[in-house]
């Protein structure tokens, strides 16, 4: 037999029981109205009718024992949980009881009322209680994408971006003066600069991607649609973000920030000191740039390194760079650092962003169609979105990339 089957008999075997009870309990009430007649008439209760009450008392008792250990072996078989107290056993502690038997006299009534609860056994297929259905999909935290908000942008209207750079100043400036010794004349001709230029080129690059998806899953779920988009969205920034720091600048692709032909490896050799921490590391890296008329002002690291920067030290147990209370935005060496998860940890970037330009040929954007492939005949739709842009790097030297901090 199984324990469906078992508990299918147990329940019918104790309903049985309590409908025992309760007939019994109706065969007491009546037993009472007569014990109330008698003494109304004859102002005593015979014996026959004192031992009828006893007896019922008696059978209410057993009757009340029996449904414990029936409710017992229920407990027992499924989930263990203390016998509620019986019908039988209410009745006989019960005040009511107690006073018909003393009175010997007059309607005594015990109310029994049936309890409606919920069968917790079941899980979560419960008949009585609704599941509430949150109208939405949780999903681990996005990366917070901060490389892009550094750069200058641009927009184009081609598909290439060409820009002039000057490749020699000959910088000649000098007094008007002549003669020896030398005197100042008017007439005297000016010295002479040059300069020559160089074209450059940055070709637009799109970066996209697309989910296919049933009509009947985006007709049937209101909120569906946005999700897709917005994740969609934030998958294409997510990709952007990693192209701009760190692409390779093969063909179609972007070339980053740490591409090797867009900075200049940290040399520590061109100081005459040597350091051995990341804060002398950036503020050497600094110096590099500065030699070469740059101005820095963001340095790129990863969330590990900035965090053992903020966590250094010094003797008295005081922290050097930060304050745990701080609310100020990170900086460090006077520039601003940039903390993101694009950037590999033990590497650090610093840069002038005025090097760089980021030109937006088309935003962002989020399509759906019907026709792609067999969409029509299946009932489906693809979703896409996509952007086109061209990064561009003015020059290699504004920009310091170093590792081993």
């Amino acid at each position: 037999m199984t324990d469906k089957t078992e508990q299918v008999k147990a329940t019918v075997d104790l309903m049985g029981v309590e409908a025992q009870l309760m007939k019994t309990y109706d065969t007491l009430d009546a037993f009472i109205e007569k014990s109330e007649k008698e003494l109304a008439d004859a102002k005593s209760i015979s014996t026959e009718t004192k031992n009828a009450v006893e007896k019922l008392a008696e059978k209410s008792v057993e009757l009340g024992d029996k449904i414990t250990e029936l409710e017992q072996k229920q407990a027992t078989r499924f989930d263990e949980e203390p016998a509620a107290e019986t019908i039988g056993e209410r009745l006989v502690k019960s005040d009511v009881y107690s006073r018909a038997m003393e009175a010997q006299s007059g309607t005594h009534r015990l109310e029994l009322k049936t309890t409606i609860a919920n069968d917790y056994s079941l899980g979560m297929a419960q008949p009585l209680v609704a599941g509430d259905r949150l109208n939405m999909v949780w999903h681990e935290p996005n990366r917070p994408l901060r490389i892009r908000d550094v750069l200058p942008s641009g927009r184009t209207s081609s598909n290439v971006v060409w820009f002039p750079k000057e490749n020699v100043f000959t910088n000649n400036a000098g007094h008007q003066t002549a003669g020896s010794p030398t005197v100042q004349t008017d007439e005297t001709a000016l010295s002479e600069s040059a300069i020559t230029f160089t074209n450059d080129s940055e070709q637009v690059c799109t970066i996209g991607h697309f989910i296919p998806c049933s009509l009947q899953a985006l007709s049937d779920s209101d909120f569906l649609t946005s999700y897709v988009n917005n994740r969609l969205l934030y998958g294409l920034a997510f990709k952007v973000e990693t192209e701009l720091l760190n692409g390779t600048g093969l063909v179609g692709t972007i070339a980053g920030i740490n591409a090797t032909a867009n900075c200049t490896a940290y040399a520590q050799a061109d100081s005459p000191n040597s350091y051995s921490r990341a804060v002398d590391y950036i503020r050497d890296a600094r110096r590099q740039a500065e030699q070469l008329n740059y101005q820095p002002s963001v340095v790129i690291l990863n969330p590990k390194n900035w965090s053992d920067i903020e966590l250094t030290t010094e003797t008295g147990g005081m922290y050097v760079w930060s304050s745990p209370s701080g609310l100020l935005p990170p900086t460090i060496w006077g520039m601003r650092v940039v903390v993101s998860n694009s950037q590999t940890a033990g590497t650090f970037t610093v840069m002038d962003p005025q090097v760089f330009q980021v030109f937006d040929r088309q935003a962002a954007a989020v399509e759906i169609a019907y026709q792609n492939s067999t969409d029509f005949q299946n009932l489906a739709a693809t979703i896409r979105c996509y952007e086109r842009l061209a990064f561009v790097c003015y020059s290699a030297s504004g920009t310091i990339k170093g590792t081993g901090i």
